[in-house]
């Protein structure tokens, strides 16, 4: 059985996420990161979760920022939302 440790860095490899990254994004102690890493103590399953979900956020906004990248700026002129709905 995978430990939640080598889930989480599975994960944020796959996602090419930094684990440091995702704790400090989850509002863990980077302390309990680095007991976590260094085999002195076991993640428990609410701590995992979070950082789980940490990765999944981060992923999320690096793919949204780089098809902004793709994308480029909107050609459209900016026009304020309340000049839309003036009667």
């Amino acid at each position: 059985m995978k430990s939640y440790l080598k889930y989480l860095e599975d994960k944020a490899e796959g996602c090419n996420i930094p684990l440091l990254k995702a704790f400090k994004q989850a509002d863990v102690p980077t302390s309990t990161y680095y007991r976590t890493i260094n085999l002195v103590s076991e993640l428990r399953y609410e701590t995992a979760s979070k950082v789980s979900n940490a990765i999944e956020y981060l992923h999320k906004a690096n793919e949204m920022r780089e098809h902004a990248k793709k994308v480029g700026p909107s050609k459209r002129k900016n026009i304020s939302i309340r000049s839309k709905f003036k009667a």
